[in-house]
């Protein structure tokens, strides 16, 4: 495995801890990492252990830090990296643009409860966002839209080779009452110093340590402490000791430990450092400090901005010595159980694994039925590439209930009608970044289809180059005249994938209700492909003249009109001529229980329609009748398909209405004597126990 961290810089504090503690253990597992950041301290313990780092301005919060995109490519391309995981925003959107078209994964972890919704959304982009706390998780799930199936929670962990732990009986002659943190108005420290003047009261010896230093941005709010300390006149009792690096050593000094936090913090590191040590904590209920701690169990927790309960907090633990060691040694026994390093690491180690073998991809396949159809031998193929991915299409509402069930989707993502308009475009984008999808494969190949895929910012884009087709990442030339499956598999090929056997394929459907048909010797006329395709339309005339030459010569055979909710009086009038009157079906049938109906039938009979696909692919032998259309690129080729096509010199016109006939002349020109005797050589070969292929 081959990684990079990237942050804004390698000083001191929890976020460059812990990308330290992981590059090293990586290190040590033999997986080579590096990591990309403005500079600081810790470089040189990432140099000690020959850990690349690569100095990059990616702190810089403005959009010329944009600008590291390709020089981060440049480093990308030095290391060769599997993942890219980003630990702060600056770097996310610099890396997230990086990675786009790349064979690295990009991943984040969600350090703090963002507040700027745009400049953070950036943070649950990742293939998966790792979240310190429960509370993380919850704000990135509510704020930012991260589905619950890309979030992981991991706790911060703690290095217990460093942080040793003394029992409390031991730390009695301490008289240091610490705080660690960067100097910052969130982390309340105003009220610490007005509740350590009551303390002192009772402990005029005691010393209260302020850890840590000031952001320049933050030097006012630093001097209005130091004014605080002059006020109270505890110049001789409070220290602001600046940045310390060795956080082991301090805690080994502390008699308490106190946690003033004023906003919802997304963990609590020291918490947990001074846990491991044996320090009593006192902790502000906020944020994750309420995951970490169990009040009076193995800390005190007290409200955030009340100097009087942090005084008295502090107090009971000074004044009672057996209740801070039963707090500590239950403190420690948390840590061993839910914050061992090498545990937390394990996990995050254990999310890249998965983000190796789990692909998430997105197949565009929004209309129509009849191409939804012919597209599922792509969705099997796709699924036997990619077994342990999760896959998800993108289609119309109406298909959904039809293809909820196929095994070789996962999830189905639901489209409008009105899809098409941008302002439909843009939260379905929105939505789908947020899935953070590895491949999206547009099988659609239409101008909206296009820009779906491309405001989606997968890793990579496949179609064709036609339309909009610049827009994906990885395209090929369309070819015309090719079947439909061939057609596909010139996509899936940019993808590795080719078609075992071009042959239509359907899965093993439930009916949830009765089904109309019962018996076995059911002939199916599919009347007209829409009410907009007249011209598909086999002639009025020669569907009578059939129903009779089938009435007439095949006895106990029934006749079973499909078609939609149009065609229900056109049935009625044809069946009125006719004896007996056949069933009619037309807008009767689901789309759930329409393959089950099929398989009813001992041949169907259709015009070039959703229909005539949906039948081959449950094994119906099936009688095309094609006219407007060219068969040879809407059908694909099997034993149970047989194809009639009169051809003229106006064949193909793709004309929803014929220019010569009310009806259609191409298609009247296939009598019914042709078509029966097709159906009377399907049934002697079927009562026979053989199959065959024919094309006329």
């Amino acid at each position: 495995m081959r990684l990079i961290q990237t942050l804004p810089n390698m000083n001191i504090g929890g976020v460059e801890r812990g990308v330290l503690d992981l590059a090293v253990y990586l290190k040590r597992k033999g997986m080579e990492n590096s990591v990309v950041s403005g500079g600081g301290r810790l470089v040189e313990i990432l140099e000690e252990y020959h850990i690349p780092h690569y100095k990059l301005p990616v702190y810089r919060k403005s959009l010329l830090a944009l600008l590291c995109i390709r020089k981060f490519r440049r480093i990308m391309e030095k290391e060769n990296p599997q993942i890219v995981h980003a630990r702060s925003r600056i770097p996310a959107w610099i890396s997230f643009f990086a990675t786009r078209s790349s064979d690295a994964i990009f991943i984040t972890t969600a350090h703090g409860m963002y507040k700027n919704k745009f400049f953070s959304e950036i943070m649950g982009w990742g293939k998966f966002v790792i979240c310190p706390s429960r509370v993380v998780a919850r704000h990135m799930k509510e704020r930012f839209g991260v589905p619950d199936s890309k979030i992981v929670v991991i706790n911060r962990w703690v290095d217990l080779d460093k942080f040793v732990f003394n029992e409390f009986t031991a730390q009695q002659d301490n008289n240091a009452v610490v705080t660690v943190g960067r100097i910052s108005p969130s982390k309340g420290y105003e009220y610490l110093i007005e509740a350590f003047k009551k303390v002192v009261r009772f402990n005029p010896y005691l010393k209260l340590k302020i850890v840590g230093s000031p952001d320049k941005s933050k030097m006012r709010y630093y001097n209005y402490l130091k004014t605080l300390v002059n006020r109270y006149a505890l110049n001789f009792n409070v220290e602001f000791t600046g940045f310390r690096s060795d956080i082991e050593n301090v805690l080994r000094g502390a008699r308490v430990l106190v946690a003033p936090s004023v906003i919802e913090e997304s963990f609590g590191r020291v918490l947990v450092e001074a846990f491991a040590c044996g320090v009593p904590v006192v902790a502000t209920r906020v944020g994750g400090y309420n995951e970490i701690v169990e009040d009076k169990k193995e800390a005190l927790l007290v409200d955030p901005a009340d100097s009087s309960q942090l005084a008295d907090a502090i107090l009971k633990i000074l004044d009672d010595p057996s209740f801070a060691k039963a707090l500590t040694q239950k403190a420690r026994e948390k840590v061993e159980k839910n914050y061992t390093m090498a545990n937390c690491l394990k996990q995050i180690v254990e999310v890249y694994n998965l983000c190796l073998i789990q692909e998430r991809i997105l197949i565009i396949k929004i209309s129509s039925l009849g191409d939804l159809i012919l597209a599922i031998p792509s969705f099997y193929e796709i699924r036997k590439r990619y077994p342990q991915s999760k896959i998800t299409l993108l289609t119309l509402q109406k298909y959904v209930s039809f293809v909820n069930d196929c095994p070789y989707i996962d999830e189905v993502i639901s489209l409008d009608d009105n899809y098409k308009k941008i302002k439909n475009i843009l939260p379905l984008a929105k939505k789908l970044r947020r899935t953070a999808f590895d491949y999206i494969i547009d099988l659609q190949n239409s101008r909206s289809s296009h820009l779906i895929a491309f405001l989606s910012l997968p890793r990579y884009s496949f179609g064709f180059k036609l339309r909009w087709g610049a827009l994906l990442s990885k395209k090929v030339a369309y070819k015309r005249g090719l079947d439909p499956l061939s057609s596909q598999e010139q996509i899936l090929k940019l993808l590795g994938i080719k078609f075992g056997q071009k042959q239509l394929i359907f899965w093993n459907k439930k009916s949830q209700s009765s089904l109309p048909l019962t018996g076995e010797n059911f002939i199916g006329i599919n009347l007209s492909a829409s009410s907009k395709w007249r011209s598909k339309r086999w002639p009025t005339k020669n569907i009578i003249k059939l129903i009779g030459i089938i009435y007439k010569n095949l006895a106990g055979f029934r006749v079973v009109f499909f078609g939609d909710s149009s065609c229900r009086d056109y049935a009625h009038n044809i069946g009125q001529s006719v004896n007996p009157h056949p069933i009619n079906l037309c807008g009767r049938t689901s789309l759930d229980d329409l393959p089950l109906i099929l398989k009813k039938l001992k041949v169907f009979i259709t015009p070039d329609t959703a229909t005539l696909h949906l039948a081959q692919a449950v094994g119906i032998s099936t009688i095309a009748l094609f006219g407007p259309t060219d068969p040879e690129r809407h059908t694909v080729k099997s034993r149970n398909l047989f194809v009639f096509c009169q051809k003229r010199a106006c064949s193909f016109c793709y004309k929803p209405k014929c220019k010569f006939a009310d009806e259609s002349l191409c298609l009247e020109d296939i009598s019914p004597h042709q078509i029966f005797s097709m159906i009377k050589n399907i049934l002697d070969l079927e009562q026979r126990g053989v199959s065959s292929e024919k094309n006329i």
